[in-house]
């Protein structure tokens, strides 16, 4: 075969390349880029801490939360009482609510919380887990029955 039949093949190949390179600029031009999803923000919403003091109780599962920023948590059902619960201090920023426990060995492991209910009895709150907590205000007179 000669060389003048391949330089005409390759032409041919370049200009129908060219050709279909125009054909999807010029028809497909609208391409619409995918739509990007933000993660909820939870930083918008704010709660009222204040509400968030006193005792909860959720099944056997009880929490005092106190305005120092400090609580503790107890479960009846495995015959732990509050003087025997455990120690943790508890931040509220926006909707995002942090337990931070103290570890015995040392270190603080924080328990990230998504509030999205705070009122004046009752409270719900879920983790990055998709565990729902639901929870009631419990009085005083209530925790000495």
């Amino acid at each position: 075969m000669n060389k003048k039949f391949w330089i005409t093949i390759l032409i041919i190949i370049a200009v129908a390349g060219a050709a279909v390179a125009s054909y999807f600029i010029w028809f497909h031009h609208d391409y619409v880029e995918p739509e990007v999803l933000e993660p909820e923000v939870f930083h918008d919403v704010e709660f009222d801490e204040d509400l968030l003091i006193g005792v909860w109780k959720e099944d056997e599962v009880y929490y005092r939360y106190n305005e120092d920023g400090t609580a503790v948590t107890w479960d009846l059902s495995e015959d732990v009482m509050e003087d025997e619960g455990t120690q943790l201090t508890w931040t509220l920023e926006g909707a995002l609510f942090t337990h931070y426990y103290q570890m015995e060995i040392g270190g603080i492991i924080p328990k990230v919380f998504n509030m999205k209910v705070l009122e004046l009895d009752s409270m719900e709150y879920n983790d990055d887990y998709g565990v729902n907590h639901t929870f009631t205000k419990v009085q005083e007179l209530q925790l000495i029955q």
